[in-house]
């Protein structure tokens, strides 16, 4: 028979095929591995939600800014495992280990036995890992470093491995001559001050500080809490600004943590505005150079006035153990502390559908303000104002007592809203407040060492002086 050149030529690119096909079937063929461990023991290792095991997961996700967020997408496309050596070898003859990658619906267990580790060895360092570490933590994007030896003979031998669940340490799992230990070891962080600062667009704050050169989420912060007390777009002339704040690096020079601000000032309009982030017991307060806590300067727009003049809660709304039935019930209200015969005010201007003895509320005062809102006033020792009665926000209805179902001088204040209880501070108007005390005098000195900082008074080799004008 006789065969054309051209179909020569194709049986042997077959053949070749063929050939390569099998070969690389043979060369990378998996190791066999232990069946000492049966399947359904292994996969709920993976399972186990240790109830004692700490979250360690947490912050690190809340930490991951925009770029970072992007970065996981992404990894969700990659291989289960990446090679840091460019060597085309096997990594655990050469380097001795590997880095993989957590991909949607990845497991410790399965990454591992992917790679043709021991099933034996898999179970024994996961279940020595889960004494620390709940396993349903692993996030999508993270990486292990794998460490194993193959032999010449071609076994594998899992020696351990490495995660970083947090940027504050991370947990490595060894291999030792009773089997796996896993422990944690805090990375050092390296905190650097900064300092920036320059000129700005009041049309535009927001881009113009990311033209200067400040990390979004570090804008968004200080301009959130300044628009308490300023309005920065409506400036008009050009405005400057100062930021102190701290960096984190860890020892290879890795951001490992977004920005955390310490100092921000605004020149606006001819007036200095300056905020400061202190930390008291582990609470942070922005708070202004006065002392006065941010949040607390921000307009009310609630209807409500307060209808004493000192609002010191003695109980407060919701459930509670009853003073003098014992019994766990709801509080309609909240109770304020007041020496018998403080004058009590309308929270809001309205009509009195009720003021006469009513029950265990005692001489009783409701206010209708609107067809949604009433507010209520028990436990008084007189009563000024009649059913029927228009009252005027901050008029007098009547004075504190302890008439009714009481254990002692108090009002007992409540607010309806659409014939439901709700938590009447959270309607009332909240006046500013300062930090006093203890706290005042920490602040003090907190904000002495800060403003040393600004003017280069206190010598630190970590600042950077970054100064930028948008234009």
């Amino acid at each position: 028979m006789v065969i054309g050149r051209s179909h020569f030529l194709s049986i042997c690119l077959m053949a070749m095929a063929t050939s390569i096909a099998i070969t690389e079937y043979v060369m990378y063929k998996p190791t066999p591995v232990s069946e000492n461990i049966d399947e359904e023991a292994l996969s709920k290792v993976d399972e186990e939600n240790i109830e004692d095991s700490e979250d360690l997961s947490d912050e690190t996700e809340s930490n991951l800014d925009e770029n970072e967020s992007n970065n996981i997408e992404t990894s969700q496309k990659l291989p289960i495992s990446k090679v840091e050596s460019k060597s085309d070898s096997d990594p655990f003859k050469t380097t001795g280990e590997i880095e993989v990658i957590i991909n949607s619906g990845d497991t410790l267990t399965s990454l591992l036995s992917s790679l043709g580790f021991d099933k034996t060895d898999i179970y024994l360092a996961s279940k020595s890992l889960s004494k620390i570490y709940n396993l349903r933590n692993l996030k999508i994007g993270q990486k292990i470093i794998v460490r194993g030896k193959r032999d010449n003979s071609g076994e594998l031998t899992l020696n351990g491995f490495e995660i970083s669940p947090d940027y504050r340490y991370k947990i490595i799992v060894s291999k030792t001559d009773s089997g796996y230990s896993a422990k944690k070891v805090e990375v050092p962080i390296k905190k650097v001050i900064r300092n920036i600062s320059g000129t700005i667009s009041p049309k535009s704050p927001e881009y113009s500080l990311m033209q200067c050169g400040v990390k979004p989420n570090l804008s968004k912060e200080v301009l959130r809490n300044l628009a308490v007390i300023t309005n920065i777009k409506s400036s008009k002339t050009p405005v400057d600004f100062e930021f102190l704040y701290t960096e984190f690096y860890d020892d290879q020079g890795n951001v490992v943590k977004r920005p955390d601000l310490i100092y921000a000032s605004f020149f606006v309009d001819g007036k200095i505005r300056r905020i400061y982030k202190f930390q008291d017991n582990g609470v942070n307060e922005y708070v202004d150079s006065n002392g006065m806590i941010i949040k607390t300067l921000a307009p009310s727009k609630s209807m409500l006035n307060h209808p004493l003049p000192r609002m010191k809660i003695t109980s407060k709304f919701g459930i509670r153990r009853h003073p003098i039935s014992g019994r766990i019930k709801g509080h309609t209200g909240v109770d304020l502390s007041a020496s018998i015969g403080t004058p009590i005010r309308a929270a809001a201007s309205g009509v009195i559908v009720h003021a006469s003895y009513y029950s265990g509320y005692g001489r009783y005062i409701k206010i209708k303000h609107s067809s949604a809102i009433n507010t209520a006033y028990g436990h008084l020792s007189r009563i000024v104002v009649r059913n029927g009665q228009r009252v005027s926000q901050g008029q007098i209805i009547g004075y504190t007592g302890n008439s009714g179902y009481s254990t002692g001088p108090h009002l007992h204040y409540e607010v309806m809203k659409n014939g439901r209880f709700v938590n009447p501070m959270s309607f009332v108007k909240q006046e500013p407040q300062k930090l006093t005390g203890r706290k005042l005098h920490r602040f003090n000195q907190f904000k002495k060492e800060v403003n040393l900082q600004i003017v280069g008074l206190v010598p630190t080799k970590n600042k950077t002086v970054l100064t930028k004008k948008y234009s």
